[in-house]
């Protein structure tokens, strides 16, 4: 009887420190026309909405790649999705900057959006991928290219006019082949971007190698890897365990 009661006794302390637990206040950022604005909430509603988004990547990428075998074909199904499904921002609507999956609900969105939703989506069919800006050597230009990780090597995307890169045997353009010269592009949509719009920014392409993905916003959408990176952040000082 003692230990029936000792046990019961363990299971409600528990739950209270549960309840406690998950009714920490936390906080979320959002941005809105390149503004950050930081909200609180509960700790456990911001665990349901996290789930949220992440089970519905999972659907997501399953209606558009289910059909499909290989990763190469499923990326550049999920480009071709992410090109002809979110539109370009209209003028006359803010820019938002909040969760990657309300660029899919809103199916709008500035360069950033579209490449946000297309590396995490990526992410989700199992191969790395994250966004970054290219600059030129020459000008004050800059351009951004989500790079994902093939069999062959990094590939470079442009969802969001529509551009991505081949050799000159038809497969997708590595980082290396570029390097050599072995490329050139490929159009989904009526557009007057060529080559040499690209090429400026080709002459000191990164080393993918030095770059960290450590902080890549697309990988840590994935309750797994978001652990992780919370847990390495705890250990190493950087931010408490909850935020």
């Amino acid at each position: 009887m003692k230990k029936q009661y000792l046990v019961l006794t363990l299971i409600f302390l528990l739950l209270l420190c549960s309840i406690a637990l998950l009714n920490k206040k936390v906080t979320t950022g959002y941005g809105a026309d390149y503004k950050v604005s930081r909200m609180t909430l509960p700790l456990y509603l911001k665990v349901l909405n996290f789930y949220d988004r992440h089970f519905n990547y999972k659907w997501l990428v399953k209606q558009i790649t289910g059909h499909l075998d290989t990763k190469e074909d499923k990326i550049l199904r999920l480009f071709h999705w992410t090109y002809e499904t979110i539109k370009p921002q209209p003028k006359s609507l803010p820019v938002m900057d909040s969760h990657v999956w309300d660029v899919y609900v809103r199916r709008y969105g500035v360069s950033d959006n579209f490449h946000d939703l297309f590396s995490t989506l990526c992410n989700y069919i199992g191969t790395d991928a994250f966004f970054t800006t290219l600059y030129s050597k020459d000008t004050d230009g800059r351009i951004t290219l989500s790079f994902v990780q093939i069999k062959s090597g990094w590939t470079m995307f442009d969802p969001f006019n529509g551009i991505y890169f081949r050799n000159d045997t038809g497969g997708l353009a590595t980082i290396e082949e570029i390097n050599e010269q072995n490329w050139h592009i490929v159009k989904l949509g009526q557009t007057n971007i060529s080559k040499a719009n690209y090429k400026r920014y080709f002459e000191n392409l990164l080393n993918i190698e030095k770059i960290s993905l450590r902080y890549s916003r697309a990988k840590y959408q994935s309750p797994v890897n978001r652990l992780k990176l919370q847990l390495y952040n705890w250990f190493s000082g950087k931010k408490p365990l909850l935020e």
